[in-house]
């Protein structure tokens, strides 16, 4: 089975998540793709002040009844940092045998060199990196020996920081979001601060 890994803070999560994840996991042929949402994230902050349970179960909404995709707690329930390499061997456990795809964007791509053992996660994950608006490919790190694959997708311009800025502001997010999401946001009061 081809698994594609597709973690961040989801911030909320979002209709750009959505429809690149999609198109990766069609171009790509993955049997399923597991989002992973952070608890604590490394290597940014978190804006916002919202909760991993709330981000989780907003994840949850935005693919329900999809049965390619999974939402893995695998992160928020760690006590520890969340790192991309300990998710990895613990979803080798979970998934013996199995093909791991770590999806992830071109910006990650290029700060790569600064996670947790990268050769070592390398070497246990295929990359299939998305392209992002306004970034370009400049990896500090020598990819010349792994499994780097580049995706077609397109390049939408929807953020988790445009999305809340707008919240803020008492702004519409129809179409950005699944309803499923707005609805929640709403009902929760989330970032309106």
């Amino acid at each position: 089975m081809k698994l594609g890994i597709f973690g961040g803070t989801f911030n909320p999560i979002h209709n750009g998540h959505l429809i690149n994840v999609e198109i990766i996991r069609s171009d790509f042929n993955l049997d399923k793709i597991i989002l992973v949402p952070a608890k604590v994230p490394v290597h940014k902050s978190l804006a916002g002040d919202v909760p991993a349970e709330e981000r989780y179960a907003m994840a949850v909404l935005a693919v329900a009844g999809a049965r390619e995709y999974e939402v893995s707690r695998i992160e928020i329930d760690r006590n520890e940092p969340s790192y991309t390499i300990t998710t990895v061997h613990e979803l080798q456990g979970l998934y013996p045998g199995c093909e791991l795809h770590l999806i992830i964007g071109m910006d990650s791509l290029n700060e790569i060199c600064v996670w947790r053992e990268p050769d070592h996660l390398l070497e246990h994950v295929s990359l299939i990196v998305m392209k992002r608006p306004g970034e370009n490919c400049d990896p500090k790190l020598d990819l010349s020996r792994y499994e780097v694959s580049f995706a077609e997708n397109p390049l939408i311009d929807i953020s988790s920081t445009l999305i809340r800025e707008r919240l803020r502001a008492g702004k519409s997010i129809r179409f950005l979001v699944p309803d499923a999401i707005i609805d929640y946001i709403q009902k929760k009061g989330l970032y309106v601060h």
